[in-house]
């Protein structure tokens, strides 16, 4: 997308998609990121993921300039990036949205080469498709997840062997039972039976299989 530069500090619209709409002054703007100011947090969006942008000329709609600090550090942000964004974001404790109206909460563990490792006390150990990633907002300092303390929800390495990419991750899930994209869809958690190509397969409850589509996997969590 071109010519941001020149909306710098305007309030603007961004359509993404899946009908997501997110208002804020643009702060910072790099070749495959956004970064708004929705009059509370700073919200780091994946252009990936943009359809289209406007100018807000309804004054109603305006937002104030943020008084605070970005969470990227200033000399960074000539050359920022989603990647880096991801990962000075590592062990903070931070809100990502993917699909749907859920965002998760909790923080990043690694970031490899098209998925990220996200620690959520809701879901626990998830595996997060870099594709389907639409934007995070950083939590403010001292700022935790639900109330939770640290001895309740810690931020600690994970002792997992991580493969570079999701798809030969999943492969290390064969025979387990995980849950895909939050289970928002009653055929996306079952036994991982086999991957083949971009195809999944999944036995259901009552052994019956579901075929997936690989490229459509968004996020990946297991009991």
């Amino acid at each position: 997308m071109s010519n941001l530069t020149d909306l710098i500090d305007e309030t603007i619209k961004l359509k993404l998609n899946g009908n997501s709409d997110l208002i804020g002054v643009l702060i910072d703007s790099g070749n495959d990121v956004l970064v708004l100011y929705d009059g509370e947090k700073f919200i780091y969006v994946s252009q990936f993921h943009v359809h289209y942008y406007e100018v807000c000329t309804n004054e109603g709609d305006k937002i104030a300039k943020p008084k605070g600090s970005l969470f990227t550090e200033p000399e960074t942000l000539n050359s920022i990036s989603f990647r880096k964004t991801l990962q000075e974001s590592r062990g903070v404790f931070t809100e990502v949205f993917v699909s749907g109206h859920q965002s998760i909460h909790g923080y990043i563990t690694s970031l490899m080469n098209d998925y990220i490792v996200f620690q959520s006390p809701i879901y626990k150990t998830m595996y997060i498709s870099l594709k389907h990633l639409k934007w995070l907002i950083p939590y403010p300092q001292n700022v935790r997840p639900y109330e939770l303390t640290e001895s309740e929800f810690p931020v600690v390495p994970i002792g997992l062997s991580l493969a570079r990419t999701l798809e030969e991750q999943l492969k290390k899930l064969l025979d387990q039972v995980v849950i895909f994209d939050l289970n928002e869809n009653p055929n996306k958690a079952g036994k991982l039976t086999s991957m083949q190509g971009n195809q999944i397969t999944l036995t259901r409850a009552r052994n019956q299989p579901v075929y997936l589509n690989y490229h459509h996997i968004k996020t990946v969590h297991f009991p």
